[in-house]
């Protein structure tokens, strides 16, 4: 689209990478092929045979010679292309057997597949699979949440309206609205890591329903391919389906968060708003219309929930079924939740980009924070506590200055006392005990930002303080999710650490 879109035309700068890999144009063959036949789960098929293969040697279910063959020729794919390898068989979940079966014969290969079934395999790989998602979500989305961080840093006196039924609430400043997220963005991870615990537990050895007679050591298995724990029922460990499900309920969860956050900036973009802009690389423009400034980014964002929400309800659907029943859409299934991981994950990238590059209107943010009667409620405060009336006289005496002013078109900064003097007298026939300053001070948008001053609140030291206890969670996640990294790798060596041993015996 660059003979339109180029830089230095409507836009100042050539389309970003982010925006590009994830939704301009939109995905390409490419893309969507990589989701066919389960072709995420190829490399965790792999490890599952070796690891698989090197359980039963040490059971004594195969020779050492066997198994070293077998885990050789395993070896040997991993010079080249496992996934091509694997998908040229035809055989998906079961290449490695016919991989071997080709290279060593029936009588050697046709023993690789001892205490397993299609079941495990498949649901072995899946949470193998998924767990390798969610570490690179989790990554994403932590460093997606320190760009939030660290604009909202920038902006804790940078007083705006908030609004309610899409009309202007109470004053907040923008490093406040980004803090509100940064607490949803930690319930995101939270979310995610609970769920790992749950969902890396090994299925291996549970073969279908009933697991196995042959003497298979679970535990191995479920060491070698890193998981924490050995799942408790086998028949629940393949035919339950909650996992699954869950995946998509926590994805959803995320995009929803970030997809709401779009839609805010979306909406504060538009000329009617001009509150913030996005930045030029992550924006189109129109093939009619010159003038047009398109903020792309923001519109992919906001349909994030869309898709993982479409994918969540379809998920829990084809589950509702009796339990051993929707095995081929189980499958399908399988292929759609690693396209949308890859697709979010990819997102969060994008939404980091726009979040760090965001053009703030500072100046209009104050003036809007205090254009349309927002501090009406400070004023009503001001009532009850240099008065002594009671909040509802108060509320109802500011409704009158509000209709009043509105009617002879009086700035709300520029309420006079008689004005109120006036709304109490309609009310119930009294004037109040208040002074011009008391009420300039209560329709100052800055200054009802610094009175909301407690725990949670707007203020802009009360915000700070927020913000390094984001940064506090931020650490730990990292630190948590640094952990896991490690530890998958370490598996990774101890199954190559135990191929070796067999090898050289």
């Amino acid at each position: 689209m660059a003979f339109y879109r180029g830089a230095n035309i409507r836009l100042t700068k050539e389309t970003s990478e982010n925006l590009m890999k994830t939704c301009y144009p939109g995905p390409d063959e490419e893309t969507l092929g990589r989701y066919a036949r389960l072709r995420p789960q190829y490399i965790a098929f792999q490890a599952f045979d070796k690891a698989h293969i090197i359980m039963l040697c040490e059971q004594g279910w195969l020779t050492r010679q066997e198994a070293a063959d077998m885990l050789r020729v395993l070896r040997e794919l991993e010079r080249g292309d496992v996934e091509e390898a694997r998908a040229a068989t035809g055989e998906h979940w079961h290449a490695g057997e016919a991989i071997l079966t080709q290279a060593l014969g029936k009588e050697v290969g046709g023993k690789m597949h001892i205490g397993r079934s299609s079941g495990d395999l498949l649901n072995v790989t899946y949470r193998f699979t998924l767990r390798r998602k969610l570490l690179d979500l989790g990554l994403a989305l932590n460093k997606f949440r320190d760009a939030v961080l660290r604009v909202a840093q920038l902006h804790l006196d940078t007083v705006m309206p908030a609004y309610t039924h899409m009309q202007h609430a109470q004053p907040q400043t923008f490093g406040y609205y980004l803090a509100s997220w940064a607490t949803a963005y930690d319930r995101d991870f939270q979310r995610l890591r609970q769920f790992f615990e749950r969902a890396n537990v090994s299925p291996a050895g549970a073969a279908v329903t009933v697991g196995s007679e042959f003497g298979l050591d679970r535990e191995r298995t479920c060491r070698l391919l890193g998981f924490d724990s050995v799942s408790v029922n086998c028949f629940d460990s393949i035919w339950g389906r909650d996992v699954e499900i869950e995946a998509m309920s926590v994805l959803s969860l995320l995009c929803g968060d970030v997809g709401r956050l779009a839609e805010d900036l979306l909406l504060w973009s538009t000329p009617e708003f001009r509150m913030v802009e996005s930045d030029d690389s992550l924006c189109g423009t129109s093939s009619i219309m010159p003038q047009k400034k398109n903020a792309y980014a923001l519109e992919y964002l906001k349909g994030l929930p869309c898709i993982a929400s479409g994918l969540f309800v379809e998920m829990s659907m084809v589950h509702k079924n009796p339990t051993s029943a929707p095995v081929l859409e189980w499958i399908r299934m399988m292929g759609d939740t690693w396209r949308s991981y890859d697709e979010v994950i990819t997102a969060l990238a994008l939404a980091e980009e726009e979040i760090a590059t965001l053009k703030v209107n500072k100046d209009l943010m104050r003036y809007r924070a205090g254009y349309y009667w927002a501090t009406a409620t400070d004023l009503a405060g001001v009532m009850v506590t240099a008065c002594g009336i009671p909040w509802r006289r108060a509320h109802q005496i500011t409704a009158i200055v509000v209709r009043l002013g509105i009617e002879r078109g009086i700035k709300p900064e520029e309420v006079p006392l008689a004005l109120v003097q006036e709304a109490s007298r309609q009310y119930n026939g009294e004037e109040l005990p208040l002074t011009q300053e008391q009420i300039r001070a209560a329709m100052d948008p800055a200054e009802s930002v610094k009175h909301h001053d407690m725990p949670g609140g707007p203020a802009p030291q009360r915000v700070a303080e927020e913000l390094a206890l984001h940064r506090e969670n931020l650490k730990k996640d990292e630190m948590w999710l640094t952990e896991r990294q490690e530890r998958e790798r370490q598996a990774a060596r101890q199954m190559e650490e135990a191929i070796d041993r067999i090898l050289e015996a």
